[in-house]
């Protein structure tokens, strides 16, 4: 008796198949989404499979991890962002929080500062690919405060995995706009560690869990006095 094997998935069927079950994931985080924006944050995926095939974009290769951790995390915290104005991503790498967070928010000028001009690539592709409007990148290695001068006060700040502490101390009452929020995807540690030491010029208002695990939390922080819990 012969046995066949199961036919080869295609991209195409594995980006349908992302799609959907990012769909699903959305919809029980309670933030559904559009038709658009789900078939955005599939051809970000389509890419960073493509692309992380020569090139090292993740250290994530499960897809429920990545679904999880790449995609959910920046679509549980989009509530905290509205409007217009400026996100300024540091770190972006292979494009997250950030991107998906643009898709969410469309009329926000994103602009993405990463050091390689690899990834810088990658990130260039993935603004054309989805259709991203005042999307930007900008490659620069960042040192201090005083590199990002150009871009700063912004409306919304965000960064993930980046000890960021030292590089922000420096900016002082200049790193938001009035209005805006700091959105940091660090560690369940340095969330607590940044509630208890806030950044100079930023409030903390709270920390949220994300839906990545334990290990992952979101500290969200507006322009205010350094405060002590």
């Amino acid at each position: 008796m012969v046995t066949r094997r199961a036919p080869r998935e295609t991209p195409e069927s594995e980006n349908s198949r992302f799609r959907d079950r990012l769909s699903v994931a959305a919809r029980q985080i309670g933030r559904p989404l559009s038709d658009a924006e789900a078939a955005a944050m599939a051809s970000h995926y389509r890419l960073l499979r493509l692309w992380g095939a020569r090139m090292n974009l993740t250290g994530l290769k499960d897809e429920e991890a990545i679904l999880s951790r790449h995609f959910l995390e920046p679509i549980a915290a989009s509530d905290l962002l509205s409007g217009e104005g400026r996100l300024l991503d540091l770190g972006s790498g292979n494009g997250f929080p950030a991107v998906p967070l643009k898709v969410l928010h469309p009329g926000l000028a994103l602009v993405l500062v990463e050091a390689s001009e690899k990834k810088s690539a990658f990130l260039w592709a993935v603004l054309r690919e989805l259709g991203l409007k005042e999307a930007r990148v900008e490659t620069r290695r960042v040192e201090r405060a005083k590199d990002l001068d150009d871009l700063l006060p912004c409306r919304y700040l965000t960064f993930r995995a980046l000890r960021g502490r030292d590089l922000l101390e420096g900016a002082g009452d200049q790193l938001l706009q009035p209005g805006g929020r700091a959105l940091l995807f660090v560690s369940v540690e340095e969330a607590e560690e940044l509630r208890q030491r806030p950044v100079r010029g930023l409030r903390w208002v709270e920390t949220r869990p994300l839906p990545s695990g334990r290990r992952s939390a979101l500290a969200v922080f507006e322009p205010g006095a350094r405060s002590f819990p």
